[in-house]
């Protein structure tokens, strides 16, 4: 879960900097993966062990860590590839 919550709020502090989508994705995979696992830990052990929601928290917040940094990621880079071909031209002033 703390992975997860990590890859979440790493977004609007990198966002400025361009390097929020190379740590959150990461995270956000890494926290699915390890809220998978620990969910098949859970339901192996006939629900002995606790923290089930938990785990089901770290799968949702990591999804929606990696699913927003990828959305950004791509946003970023269709603005740039738009700002390549359509540049704009700011008339100057003629005395």
């Amino acid at each position: 879960m703390v992975l997860g919550i990590v890859s979440l709020v790493v977004l609007p502090v990198g966002c400025c900097c361009g390097v929020a989508e190379l740590v959150a994705v990461p995270l956000g995979i890494l926290a699915i993966v390890v809220g998978v696992r620990a969910r098949a830990q859970i339901s192996q052990s006939q629900r002995a062990l606790g923290g089930g929601g938990k785990a089901t928290a770290g799968i949702v917040t990591g999804a929606a860590g990696a699913g927003v940094a990828i959305l950004l990621f791509v946003l970023v880079a269709a603005l740039y590839g738009f700002s390549l071909t359509h540049p704009i031209a700011i008339p100057s002033p003629t005395p």
